[in-house]
């Protein structure tokens, strides 16, 4: 058995329409024999500690299954979600916020080239990026939407 949900979330963008889905699923097992329940394993939670640098290599391997340069998308993708802000688009906006502001959070030790992508991008000229990833994070989210 298990339980689907699913959220659909318009973000404003000035150029374009984009909303942004997220899913959920959960499973869960139900007894065998309701008569004689056999005893089951319980799981133990176990802390986990995400840390940006990992979503950002996540991140790339993705662009790179696109077809496209892993590295210079994601530059791209942090550079427009700094020159244009998604804070104020709800839960969703938020969490893209932080994913791609590396500002948001304490120093993490990232490469250089993250943080000067997120600098260009509030001076508005990410442009640079666009020749080395001709598709950034906003056009990939209007494409599956």
């Amino acid at each position: 058995m298990g339980i689907f949900v699913a959220i659909a979330v318009p973000l404003e963008h000035p150029l374009s329409s984009i909303s942004l889905s997220y899913f959920f699923e959960a499973n869960y097992v139900l007894p065998p024999n309701i008569t004689y329940p056999e005893p089951w394993t319980e799981v133990k939670r176990r802390k986990r500690n995400i840390e940006r640098a990992t979503v950002y290599r996540v991140l790339e391997s993705k662009f790179e299954s696109l077809g496209y340069s892993g590295r210079e998308c994601l530059l791209r993708a942090i550079c427009e979600t700094s020159e244009y802000p998604l804070q104020h688009n709800g839960l969703i906006g938020d969490i893209v916020h932080v994913i791609f502001t590396p500002s948001t959070s304490r120093h993490e030790g990232l490469p250089r080239d993250v943080i000067e992508a997120e600098l260009v991008g509030r001076n508005g000229n990410c442009s640079k990026y666009r020749p080395q990833c001709p598709a950034g994070l906003f056009d990939l989210i209007g494409v599956l939407a």
